[in-house]
C-alpha cells in the first residue's frame, strides 16, 4: 500500500475511528491516543494490506482490539458521568430539553452490552453496513442484526418509559 492510498483510505476515516474508539472509552484523549497508536501500526503494516479485502472495516477491527486491550487492562467502568456546559451560559429550554435526551440517551446505551453498543454505534453513527460491522466484529450479518434488532428495542422501550412516566 503507498503513502497515497493509506492517505485516501485511512487517513480519511480518522475521524470515524476516533468517534467509534471514544464510544468505547469514554475519555476523549485515550481515544486519541489509541487511534494514534493504531494508525501507527497500520502504517508499520502498510506492505501487508494489499492482501485484506476491506481496508476500512480491517482498521476499525485494529481500533477496536486495541480499545479493548486498553478497557481490559485500565479495568475502565461503565457509565462514566459527562458534564455538558452551554456556550456563553445560555440555558434556552429547547438546549436543556435536548441536554436532557441526549443525557438520557447516554444512560440508556451505557447498559447496553458491550457488543451491542458498539454495533448500533457502527451503523446508527458511522453508518456502516452491516456487512461491514460483522467484518469489523468479526461475527455473522446475523447476529448483526439480532444485536441491532435488540439495541433498538432496549432504546425505544426506554424512550417510551420516558416520555410516558418521566423517568
Amino acid at each position: 500500500m503507498s503513502s497515497k492510498l493509506y492517505k485516501t483510505v485511512i487517513l480519511s476515516h480518522s475521524d470515524s475511528l476516533f468517534r467509534f474508539a471514544l464510544s468505547i472509552l469514554k475519555e476523549p484523549e485515550a481515544a486519541k491516543d489509541a487511534v494514534q497508536d493504531c494508525l501507527v501500526k497500520i502504517w508499520k503494516k502498510r506492505d501487508q494490506l494489499d492482501e485484506v479485502d476491506n481496508v476500512q472495516a480491517w482498521a476499525f477491527r485494529v481500533v477496536k482490539n486495541h480499545c479493548l486491550d486498553i478497557v481490559r487492562g485500565s479495568r475502565h467502568t461503565e457509565g462514566l458521568e459527562h458534564t455538558y456546559t452551554l456556550s456563553d451560559g445560555q440555558t434556552a429550554d429547547f438546549d436543556l430539553l435536548y441536554q436532557d435526551q441526549e443525557q438520557w440517551l447516554q444512560r440508556v446505551l451505557a447498559r447496553l452490552p458491550e457488543k451491542q453498543r458498539q454495533i448500533f454505534h457502527l451503523r446508527e453513527v458511522e453508518e456502516m453496513s452491516y456487512q461491514e460491522i460483522a467484518q469489523v466484529m468479526e461475527i455473522t450479518m446475523s447476529e448483526v442484526k439480532v444485536s441491532l434488532h435488540r439495541a433498538r428495542g432496549t432504546v425505544r422501550s426506554s424512550m417510551q418509559k420516558v416520555e410516558t412516566y418521566g423517568t
